[in-house]
């Protein structure tokens, strides 16, 4: 569905918001502005990686930007979906799909378009929706370390592996957004040798852009490190837990084995010594307490356990 957008006051640019493009979309941007069919498949593409791409026929420039897209029913963990700015002379489009809608839905807000519409050129706005995209990965990113602190708590009681899972879906998210995050700033470096003419006012906007992908790639890298170091600790910890486990059952094991051979040697149709009185059995009972306490002692003393 195409959609012009209305600012409170007019502005000398346009902005047309484009959301799961279809076919009959795809056509009217054909007739009434002349897309060519290679604008469209790129626009058209959900994979797309963000760059930057500028057609000499039309004249307009392409910008693929990546935005987090947060966990759900159907995918546990953060990933990141494209979505398309181009400019074509003063007006530009932007194009997106249902999952990344909420970029834009922040913009429906009157006080968001009074600060869109004081943008002096196309360029402006343009940067704007850039800086506006970019805040979203930290958000993210602060999202994923109030969930990783909470599996850090859990560290000095117990970890199931239920956190392990939660604890493998925030290392995947961080995998996700740090991608993203280095291919927007790639993207971003490249507006700067664009054919795109950013008034002063856009170029610091840009330049904020900049600043806070940065830092998302700063915070990422962070996030990534104290993660690894927690889900290392959790392994350990959880190897540890195995091998005293282990050690519980060998010992047991061992301490059971000895009243099952005398129980199983006694229990024997034949003549066999201290089996003369009906309290035989007592005597046999201490020599299984004493030669199971012997050994319990001598392997505490050993260090088994």
């Amino acid at each position: 569905m195409i959609r012009q957008q209305h600012f409170p006051v007019t502005t000398k640019y346009r902005w047309f918001d484009i959301s799961n493009l279809s076919e009959a979309d795809s056509n009217q941007l054909q007739d009434d502005f002349n897309f060519t069919p290679d604008i469209i498949s790129y626009i058209s593409d959900r994979h797309e990686r963000p760059h930057y791409d500028y057609d000499v026929h039309t004249r307009s420039h392409l910008l693929v930007y990546d935005v987090p897209i947060w966990p759900s029913k159907a995918t546990k963990h953060f990933t990141s979906h494209p979505i398309t700015f181009l400019v074509l002379g003063q007006d530009v489009f932007t194009f997106h799909t249902e999952s990344t809608s909420y970029v834009f839905d922040e913009f429906n807000d009157a006080r968001m378009q009074s600060r869109l519409a004081e943008a002096q050129d196309v360029t402006e706005l343009l940067a704007l929706f850039l800086l506006y995209a970019s805040q979203y990965f930290q958000r993210a990113i602060t999202q994923l370390d109030v969930e990783r602190n909470v599996l850090d708590s859990k560290l000095s009681d117990d970890i199931d592996n239920k956190d392990l899972v939660e604890l493998s879906n925030i290392e995947k998210s961080l995998v996700y957004l740090s991608s993203s995050i280095q291919t927007d700033l790639m993207m971003l470096n490249s507006l700067q040798l664009s054919g795109l003419d950013f008034t002063k006012e856009a170029n610091e906007r840009l330049d904020d852009a900049l600043i806070e992908s940065k830092q998302s790639s700063e915070m990422v890298k962070i996030s990534q490190q104290v993660t690894k170091t927690l889900s290392t600790t959790s392994n350990n910890m959880m190897n540890n837990n195995l091998n005293d486990t282990m050690k519980f059952l060998t010992v047991w094991s061992l301490v059971l084995t000895i009243p099952t051979i005398l129980t199983g040697f006694y229990g024997m149709n034949v003549t066999l010594p201290v089996a003369h009185t009906a309290f035989d059995w007592l005597l046999i009972i201490i020599i299984i307490v004493l030669l199971c306490t012997w050994l319990i002692v001598l392997m505490k003393k050993h260090h088994f356990f």
